[in-house]
């Protein structure tokens, strides 16, 4: 093994979107740059938005697979280690121990994305479709069955509920909370697309929490806190993500609810970086393509050798909803002010407006949408 020096390749960890474009924009800047990415995962190089609308596209799990390791390998110009987890960094000499194997490099990028909260549960009668290998998973054991459970009534859950009941399944989806996507929408505007999926067929249960399941492969019973049980051949759990942030603390990066870095996605070593679901950027977690997409160009400017920082206008979220469009521009967490809101009979817009009449926040649901591109307008930058 080497002493790291600038001889020894830039090293991504993940996979996933964040790695991949982050080796695109590399290589379309700098064609001779040595390019190592060590995934945990398949490698397969695919759209993870598609993961929740393949159903209504009668779209197969093979069908989202863009390009295979091998594939991508030989497209960038890179190496790929597939099925291979990091174990450790060592800082100080930069290398990265595999469990029979070390890396060094010259700089190191942690692509790492976000992992699902787990629900307790027998083993298989849990489905948590964050990447591709846990969609073919699913896939292969909703064949042949018709009454799915969603448990989480967040973004993953309600755009999963959506392409189910597209589809044509029978789908109960289960809320803590007492409106769907409270993260994103307040509840006057997460009305309308309720009873939009409603009326789908949804069956809608708000206010409510798991509490345990037991059964058996195609036949699960579910227990919530109230009391009330259900039963379902399929079981999604969906109750959001949290930044992959162990290795990192491991090696004694700064991390707060993500990997902590700068506007150049530096963290706290300056030869360590982190893009993506993983990183923390100005106390934000910002989860979506477009972050990541600009994320990744600003680094790859950074990593070879242009001036660059991270900036980012508004960006608000389109939910994959078909039966009633949503896109929302939440405001900062603890930004001062208040909802105001319009409303007919086939559209709600919600502002978040300052006590000085800012606009600092939006959610629209129906035909409210068509207002996106005027209030983002209006509202300041996300990263200035």
């Amino acid at each position: 093994m080497s002493t790291a020096t600038e001889s020894n390749p830039l090293i991504i960890l993940g996979s996933g979107m964040a790695a991949y474009q982050l080796a695109l924009e590399l290589r379309n800047r700098q064609t001779d740059l040595p390019l190592l990415l060590i995934t945990r995962d398949s490698g397969h190089f695919y759209s993870k938005p598609l993961l929740s609308t393949a159903l209504a596209k009668k779209q197969e799990a093979e069908q989202l697979i863009i390009a295979d390791p091998a594939e991508q390998a030989e497209k960038l110009g890179i190496q790929i280690i597939t099925f291979a987890e990091v174990q450790s960094i060592d800082r100080e000499a930069q290398v990265v121990h595999l469990d029979e194997q070390s890396y060094s490099y010259s700089r190191l990028v942690l692509a790492l994305g976000a992992e699902p909260y787990y629900l307790p549960a027998p083993p298989g009668a849990l489905h948590t479709i964050n990447d591709l290998d846990d969609y073919f998973v699913f896939r292969q054991d909703l064949a042949g069955k018709q009454r799915v459970a969603v448990i989480g009534g967040g973004l993953v859950g309600v755009e999963m509920a959506q392409d189910l009941l597209t589809a044509g399944y029978e789908v109960t989806l289960v809320s803590r909370s007492r409106s769907l996507l409270p993260g994103l929408l307040p509840p006057p505007v997460a009305e309308p697309l309720e009873q939009a999926l409603i009326d789908k067929g949804l069956t809608l249960l708000k206010e409510e929490s798991f509490k345990l399941i037991d059964g058996q492969p195609g036949s699960w019973h579910l227990e919530l806190e109230s009391g009330l049980l259900l039963e379902a051949e399929v079981v999604i759990s969906a109750l959001g993500l949290r930044p992959r942030t162990q290795l990192a603390e491991q090696a004694g990066l700064d991390v707060n609810r993500g990997i902590r870095v700068n506007r150049q996605l530096q963290t706290s070593d300056p030869a360590i970086y982190a893009l993506g679901d993983c990183a923390e950027i100005d106390g934000q977690n910002l989860m979506y393509v477009q972050p990541l997409m600009a994320s990744a160009r600003t680094l790859a400017d950074h990593l070879t050798g242009k001036e660059a920082q991270l900036e980012l206008p508004a960006l608000p979220v389109l939910v994959k909803t078909s039966s009633c469009p949503v896109v929302a521009a939440p405001p900062p967490e603890k930004a001062e002010g208040q909802w105001e809101y319009e409303q007919s009979e086939q559209a709600v817009e919600g502002r978040f407006l300052s006590p000085e009449g800012q606009l600092l926040g939006f959610a629209l649901a129906g035909q409210a949408v068509r207002r996106k591109v005027q209030l983002v307008k209006e509202m300041p930058p996300l990263l200035g």
